[in-house]
Parts: C-alpha cells; sequence; structure tokens
C-alpha cells in the first residue's frame, strides 16, 4: 500500500493480521471454554512426567494394556494451540494407561 501511495483512513485504523495469526486467535479463544477439562489433562501428564520412576511405571502399563507407540505423553506450550492438540491426542491415545496408574496409585 506504501508503494502505491495508498493510505486509506490515512492508515491510523488499519491493521493486517495473517492468517495464522488469527486461526490462533480463535483457537485460543475456543480452548479457554474447555479450560477445565485441559487443565486435567495437562496436570495428569505433568503427574506422570514429574518423575522418573513414576514414568517408568507408566511406560509399563502402556505395554500392559497393549498400546503401541514410539512416543510418550506430550506436554503442550501455551504459545502454541497445535502442542495443545497434540497433548489432547496423546492423552487420549494414552488414557489406559492413565486409568491403570491411577488404580494402582491410591
Amino acid at each position: 500500500m506504501e508503494e502505491w501511495n495508498l493510505h486509506p483512513l490515512k492508515g491510523e485504523h488499519l491493521h493486517v493480521r495473517c492468517c495464522a495469526h488469527i486461526l490462533n486467535l480463535v483457537v485460543n479463544d475456543g480452548l479457554k471454554e474447555m479450560h477445565e477439562s485441559i487443565s486435567k489433562i495437562r496436570n495428569a501428564i505433568r503427574y506422570v512426567r514429574a518423575s522418573p520412576s513414576r514414568m517408568n511405571r507408566f511406560k509399563n502399563f502402556i505395554k500392559e494394556v497393549r498400546i503401541q507407540d514410539k512416543c510418550t505423553v506430550q506436554l503442550d506450550v501455551s504459545t502454541r494451540w497445535n502442542s495443545t492438540y497434540t497433548m489432547l491426542e496423546s492423552g487420549l491415545k494414552f488414557q489406559k494407561a492413565f486409568k491403570r496408574l491411577g488404580e494402582r496409585d491410591t
């Protein structure tokens, strides 16, 4: 716009955001609606990852419930909504192992 000497509203009220940023804002707004559920999954993953011995037990439970995956649970990064998606996906994938850990930890 600068090149063509175009200044709508004298350039004072024009702000163009990139599509990725807009998508990030929309998704983060939607994630706020599910905050409680997401927090429970995040806390469960933190609990497992906080202790090497607990993580080893969790890996054993993964084998017990026959989950075939080379990866383990993933924590999200607050600035990346897609990492929250990955965290939720891994939480769902390892749901049976979390249940087994909960049964054996009490």
